[in-house]
């Protein structure tokens, strides 16, 4: 499979805006997320972290699929649009999956600690995201 392009600020804000953790932002917002975001690739078959590990960051899938798999047991799939690591990254807490890709994976990487340092200075933002936690609460997807 070839490389994927990288994405342009532009693009990745129009990306993130069909995100639901970002779904309630507004585009200036998107716009300071996508600057802190990272592109990946990874390939098929690639552990991105393991059950009980630190997490540091909040994946978003741009391409491809990762498996959840939680006490050995598969949770569920993530694809395009899909969001992976967020709950543990936001509460600093290990994580509750192992992830593997299925395919190769093309993705945004956010750093936890720059998005935490960006909320510290949003507080629409920090409403935006605890809608998408309360949402989750209300429905929860093995996704997140």
């Amino acid at each position: 499979m070839t490389e994927n392009k990288q994405l342009s600020t532009i693009e990745k804000v129009v990306f993130l805006k069909s995100v639901d953790i970002f779904a309630h932002a507004t585009i200036e917002q998107l716009g300071r997320v996508a600057a802190l975001t990272e592109e990946f690739d990874i390939e098929a078959g690639e552990i991105i972290f393991h059950e009980g590990e630190p997490t540091d960051a909040i994946y978003i899938v741009v391409d491809g699929t990762v498996r959840l798999e939680r006490n050995t047991q598969i949770v569920g799939d993530v694809g395009s649009r899909g969001v992976f690591g967020a709950v543990a990254a936001l509460d600093l807490s290990p994580a509750v999956h192992t992830v593997t890709t299925r395919s190769r994976v093309h993705g945004l990487k956010l750093i936890v600690q720059d998005f935490h340092d960006l909320l510290s200075l949003d507080f629409e933002l920090v409403k935006a995201v605890f809608k998408f936690l309360c949402q989750l609460i209300r429905e929860p997807r093995a996704k997140n």
